[in-house]
């Protein structure tokens, strides 16, 4: 974070206490000086002055400046050793804070200086990269416990599964039946784990976008036809409107895909039976709008900032299969394609997805 930097940065109240400094001291050295001449001022004064007293003048000045300038030396010396002792104490503390971090041991923090200098902009940059490297340590953790958890539970049910078949010999039906619940734990783990490959790919940079001219009514189509046992089971109502028919978007046809379908895809999951989803689409001045609207319990408030992070799954819907990816993807390759996105809920009516797409790459 940016700040208006501080009038006297370190370098400048270093310089200003050195000058100080030297003014002072160099004000102590003349008050010598003419201390001095004070003493002698009997022998100025006097009309026959002998040029073995103006010797013998020069000679006293000459030792007094002589051990003037080592004295003021001196102080200036100390008096510098002070200065960068209170200049280098911040470096000291974030040498001595940063030594205690750990990876069990995030939580520590510089202290701030007083003055906003360069040493308090370094401090608050460290800061805030601790507080980023916290949040994505506690990030990892969290989704090795939530994927260890959700591979779990599939892999036991598939293991009893397995074990009660070998138990005793089954007729036809029975294996069948037990065999198709295998496949749908295995359809689960299939989803998650292509999910957080998609995540993989583009957090790693690893797959290049290829723009084309696509049809929109198509994408929607085949989406929703993917859709269509779900939807069959729940007795949706979808409808798409599509104005003109013949949109065509220019875009990357995997990625874009892949943010209609989970965005398609969660209006269908979280819809009530025999709900409705609308799918609508037009262009607006040089940008194509496309709104997917279902019915449904909607989302929070509280909640809506919340649900593009990773694994975050509503409080309300916990009943309602998932893994918490599908959004956080959405949001990847919305920034990927320069997309921008908006999630509004009406509570126990209606959530509104709507992506904004330039018409232009």
């Amino acid at each position: 974070m940016k700040f208006k930097r501080h009038a006297f940065s370190i370098q400048s109240r270093i310089a200003l206490n050195i000058m100080a400094s030297t003014a002072v001291l160099t004000m102590i050295l003349c008050g010598i000086i003419l201390f001095v001449f004070k003493l002698h001022a009997d022998k100025l004064d006097a009309a026959n002055i002998s040029l073995n007293d103006v010797e013998q003048l020069f000679t006293i000045l000459l030792r007094v400046c002589a051990v003037g300038f080592f004295f003021v030396l001196s102080l200036l010396f100390f008096r510098a050793r002070v200065i960068a002792r209170n200049s280098t104490k911040p470096i000291r503390e974030i040498i001595n804070t940063v030594s205690t971090i750990t990876h069990n041991n995030l939580s520590a923090r510089i202290p701030l200086p007083v003055h906003k200098d360069e040493l308090y902009e370094l401090s608050e940059t460290i800061n805030n990269l601790l507080d980023r490297i916290e949040y994505a340590v506690e990030r990892e953790k969290s989704f090795t416990s939530y994927a260890s958890h959700e591979f779990r539970t599939p892999l036991a049910v598939l293991k009893g599964t397995m074990e009660v078949l070998i138990r005793k010999p089954r007729n036809e039906a029975e294996y069948k039946s037990k065999i198709s619940e295998c496949i749908k734990e295995v359809d689960k783990l299939n989803d998650m784990v292509e999910q957080l490959l998609i995540l993989t790919r583009y957090e790693e940079g690893k797959r290049s976008l290829n723009y084309d001219h696509h049809s929109l009514e198509d994408l929607v189509n085949n989406t929703i036809s993917s859709l269509s046992d779900t939807i069959l089971n729940k007795k949706l109502n979808i409808t798409s409107s599509i104005l003109p028919k013949d949109i065509s978007i220019y875009t990357d046809e995997y990625s874009f895909s892949t943010i209609l379908n989970n965005l398609v895809s969660n209006a269908v999951k979280y819809s009530n039976d025999e709900g409705a989803v609308e799918i609508k689409a037009h262009k607006e001045n040089r940008r194509l709008i496309i709104e997917i609207i279902n019915t449904g319990p909607g989302i929070a408030p509280e909640e809506l900032e919340s649900i593009f992070e990773k694994f975050y799954r509503s409080s309300e819907n916990q009943n309602i299969k998932g893994f918490g990816l599908g959004l956080p993807i959405v949001k990847r390759f919305c920034s990927l394609l320069n997309i921008d996105i908006d999630i509004t809920s009406e509570k126990g009516k209606t959530t509104t997805a709507e992506l904004i797409v330039p018409t232009e790459k």
